[in-house]
């Protein structure tokens, strides 16, 4: 909710959510009122809903469609779980015997013995914080009720007195009337101190992964937060009111245990959690035990290895005070589902739970949409080749100030994405004992690129890499634009090799280049940061090869560039081939010149052309032009009257030099936008000169000193130059 200046309130609407009703799919969007007493369905719902009202004797009647309707909302990278299957393999009730103390179905609540109760720590500045119950319907207190009650007789929650208090959020379970309390700990959040947080990234977790243990165990562990204590002087920051004169209930609770909704959680039972089997991984140097919060994946070479292995953690969890969701463990198995992802045979794939979440999703209708189109589908960019090409249309749909208008390309975008997505191919697991090979290409301004390992003679992709050229390296001759492109995705590729032994094939000679790369091109800042990332010893460059545009591997062993990168560049440098910064000799010299300046706090401006004995061309320029600007409309207005001539420009200019001669090419060739993407200043005083500079028949551009006091011919013209540009930018009339 949002207050106006004139005390009115203002509320949020949600974004679009798919609901899936029978066979059809309905998307609206919801407005937020949270102290609403009750939810209000409007006649736009109703209709889509095909809803019935039936005014009877015995009161109105309301039917709805032949399937009941459920709104979950939820993060987007959290929907795939809506189409993720129960695993097949249940626990066999000779697990369930053996650890009985372990299982959450049998044991209860766990209780982390070897961790102290957690003390959150305040900000300076803070203040306890109360929040008003949100209104809450019959039906809704009957659904948490029993939860509520089950933690208070399990000593998770106590009663209380507290200044501090939020609000519960309750969240209905699909397709049931039961519903369960997430308290809202905004505010709450907001006055704790941060700490860094330590969960690993999803991203790169399974790189750790030995591709050679091909044997699986799953486990997820239940209620995870509630295992750890909370420490009595933090409990009161997490009150909240509950009402339930039935059952005696009437006041504030708290929780006893970490509460879900508070930002430090997860790193905090992350960081308990991996002290507490330390030990265990220690022991146990036949197994690797990946954990991501309470998600565990145990694997060994072999099944006898990976039963006991997973015996041995049954056993530690149980003595640590852990508790495993026996419904949802996959025990001992050749295939396994973990954090989305499929693996088998030291391969993964994308499961078909996120496959579908992002194949169900609808043709965004606004920018918000589009955003979270492209994080849903960006999850699965390892397995789309390209995808930073194929996106390319929907980005600028999703910047601020763009009116939105959905056009045929971008339909194209979006249909490819989901495309590629249906034929995602699976992706070996990293091996880190094994040598990585990059293959690189740069197409339209988006690096492309697949990471592979050899397996005997093929190549294995273990990633699909691509990412779009910031504006300035967009603008950059190709082979150049390769340089940033590998830049890009090395970096992209640590993430997944760790730091292993890397060799980047291209189909161009860039060791050369990074070696001895183009100043006028780049800055040193670039040139510096290329170097650090790829000259060291973990980067090596192969000969160059032409690659696959498909497959982004090489089409022959002995396929070679049909290019020298060297001669690209020195063609590609410069506004005009024959343009000089020495004199012709012989040739007429002009000298240019643009002043700006302020007087009685107006700025006056001109600019000049003259020769050694009269004005060419002079003219006073708009208020506010700058120096800068004044000095590029003399130099083009020289070159456009000297056209069809032979003759040499003297400017002292150094801006209007580096156009000419070096930043003009670079500019246009990068579209005239700058680093951050925006317009650069002058934009059609250079468009204009890279037209004129043509003009001439044989030209050249000659820096020359300012305020020289000397009497050779150069100093003489630059200096009435410089008088006469003073002159008329105030107002004088100049004989030409």
């Amino acid at each position: 909710m949002v207050i106006g200046a004139t005390s009115r309130k203002f509320y949020p609407w949600t974004t679009k959510r798919a609901l899936q009703i029978n066979k059809n799919v309905v998307t609206h969007s919801f407005l937020v009122i949270p102290e609403c007493p009750a939810p209000l369905l409007g006649r736009d719902l109703l209709t889509k809903l095909k809803a019935q009202v039936q005014f009877t004797s015995e009161g109105p009647r309301i039917s709805w469609g032949k399937a009941p309707v459920a709104c979950l909302v939820l993060n987007t990278e959290e929907e795939y779980r809506l189409h993720e299957e129960q695993p097949k393999n249940a626990v066999s009730s000779g697990w369930l015997t053996a650890f009985p103390n372990v299982w959450a179905e049998q044991a209860g609540m766990g209780l982390a013995k070897q961790v102290p109760p957690v003390v959150v720590e305040l900000k300076a500045d803070a203040t306890p914080i109360s929040v008003r119950q949100y209104p809450m319907s019959k039906e809704a207190r009957e659904g948490i009720r029993p939860h509520i009650q089950r933690l208070l007789d399990q000593g998770v929650l106590v009663a209380c007195q507290s200044p501090w208090n939020t609000p519960l959020l309750l969240v209905r379970k699909p397709g049931t009337n039961d519903y369960r309390p997430v308290q809202d700990l905004r505010e709450v959040n907001k006055r704790v101190l941060d700490i860094h947080p330590t969960v690993p990234n999803p991203y790169n977790l399974l790189s750790s992964l030995p591709p050679e243990r091909t044997w699986y165990t799953v486990l997820d562990l239940k209620d995870a937060f509630f295992c750890l204590r909370l420490h009595p002087k933090s409990q009161l920051l997490f009150a909240f009111e509950w009402r339930d004169p039935e059952g005696g209930q009437t006041g504030q609770l708290t929780w006893t245990r970490l509460p879900q909704g508070f930002k430090n959680s997860p790193t905090l039972f992350d960081e308990a959690l991996h002290r507490d089997l330390a030990p265990f991984r220690a022991r146990n140097p036949q197994l690797t035990l990946l954990q991501y919060v309470d998600d565990l994946l145990v694997t060994a070479a072999s099944k006898e290895l990976c039963h006991q292995g997973t015996e041995r953690l049954l056993t530690e969890l149980s003595d640590l005070g852990y508790r495993v969701l026996a419904k949802k463990a996959q025990i001992c198995q050749t295939e396994v589902t973990y954090l989305g992802y499929t693996l088998r045979g030291g391969k993964r794939w994308l499961t078909e739970a996120r496959k579908k979440t992002v194949m169900m999703i609808p043709s965004p209708t606004t920018p918000r949409q589009v955003c979270e189109f492209l994080g849903t589908a960006g999850f699965c960019r390892l397995w789309i080749p390209g995808f930073a090409t194929l996106a390319a249309p929907l980005y600028p749909l999703t910047k601020e100030g763009v009116p939105f208008e959905w056009k045929e390309e971008h339909q194209r975008a979006f249909e490819a994405i989901k495309s590629s997505l249906m034929t995602a191919p699976a992706l070996a697991l990293p091996d880190l004992t094994k040598p990585f090979v990059l293959y690189v290409d740069e197409r339209a301004g988006v690096a492309r690129g697949v990471l592979t390992q050899a397996l005997g003679p093929w190549k294995r992709p273990v990633a699909y890499l691509s990412k779009k050229l910031d504006p300035v390296a967009s603008g950059w001759p190709t082979c150049l634009k390769a340089i940033e492109a590998v830049a890009l995705l090395i970096k992209d590729a640590d993430k997944l090799t760790m730091g292993q032994q890397v060799t980047v094939v291209a189909p161009h000679a860039l060791e050369s280049i990074v070696w001895q790369p183009p100043d006028r091109w780049m800055t040193n800042a670039r040139m510096t940061h290329y170097q650090s990332l790829l000259l060291n010893e973990r980067v090596t460059f192969a000969p160059p090869a032409i690659l696959n545009p498909a497959t982004l591997l090489p089409l022959t062993n002995d396929s070679v560039p049909v290019h020298q990168c060297t001669d690209i560049l020195a063609e590609k440098a410069g506004t005009r081939r024959d343009l000089t910064d020495q004199p012709w000799p012989g040739a007429p010299s002009w000298y240019t010149d643009g002043s700006s300046f302020l007087i009685e706090g107006k700025r006056k401006a001109g600019a000049v052309v003259v020769d050694e004995k009269k004005v060419i061309w002079a003219s006073a320029l708009p208020e506010e032009t700058s120096a800068q600007k004044a000095e590029l409309i003399a130099l083009i207005q020289a070159l456009r009257e000297a056209k069809g001539k032979i003759f040499n420009s003297y400017t002292d200019s150094r801006y209007a030099f580096a156009t000419a001669h070096i930043h003009g090419a670079i500019y246009r060739q990068r579209w005239l936008l700058t680093s951050a993407g925006k317009d650069i200043k002058n934009k059609e005083e250079i468009l204009a000169l890279l037209e004129a500079i043509h003009a001439p028949k044989k030209v050249a551009i000659i820096h020359c000193p300012g305020h020289q006091r000397g009497e050779d011919l150069v100093a003489k013209g630059n200096r009435m130059a410089d008088s006469v540009a003073k002159q008329v930018a105030q107002g004088a009339m100049i004989l030409t």
